[in-house]
């Protein structure tokens, strides 16, 4: 009888504590609605705010941009009139390939300065013709090596070298010649 009288937990009071489910009250259910416009305000931010912003600093730009292009439309008005006066008085692209006048004139007359007369020059786009007389053979050889020194000048070519005495005897050295010199001309090569 042992066994009978053996004690077995026994449970002698009863829980009644009942909680109700609150998720169905108004409170919650605000508080749902409340974190779904939480999570809808967070991605707006960045999917339609951000955009927006950014479309309407682009916008503003562009209108800067097209205020500053009709600006300078307006000062271009008078276009045409300024090329054409600029091409008039403008060299054009054969008169920059030419060399200086005065600089070719002041070549020809420290070469040959005061030592010969010239008799003509003729200037003709790179090229010169140059005729003086008065000197000898030795100072014509000379007045040439002065004008092939310049940087000017690519190269000299003496036509006629002719003296001026007819005496019948053979023509002294030391006889005054009429020369005759075609000079072709180049553009200064800049020394590096």
């Amino acid at each position: 009888m042992s066994k009978r009288n053996a004690a077995y937990p026994a449970k002698r009071s009863m829980n009644l504590f009942y909680r109700p489910d609150r998720t169905t009250r108004p409170a919650t259910i605000a508080l749902y609605v409340l974190f779904a416009l939480v999570c809808l305000l967070g991605l707006g931010k960045f999917l339609v705010y951000d955009l927006w912003a950014e479309t309407s600093q682009a916008q503003r730009a562009l209108a800067a941009a097209d205020q500053q292009l009709e600006s300078v439309l307006l000062e271009l008005t008078d276009y045409s009139e300024v090329w054409e006066r600029y091409s008039r008085y403008s060299a054009t692209e054969e008169e920059r390939d030419l060399i200086d006048r005065m600089e070719v004139l002041a070549l020809l007359d420290e070469a040959v300065g005061t030592a010969a007369s010239m008799d003509m020059v003729s200037i003709g786009g790179s090229t010169v013709q140059l005729q003086f007389s008065g000197v000898t053979l030795a100072q014509t050889a000379q007045i040439v090596k002065a004008l092939e020194a310049s940087p000017i000048v690519a190269y000299t070519m003496v036509n006629t070298a002719s003296t001026t005495q007819l005496d019948g005897a053979s023509a002294d050295a030391s006889a005054p010649v009429q020369a005759s010199v075609l000079i072709q001309l180049q553009k200064e090569v800049p020394e590096k």
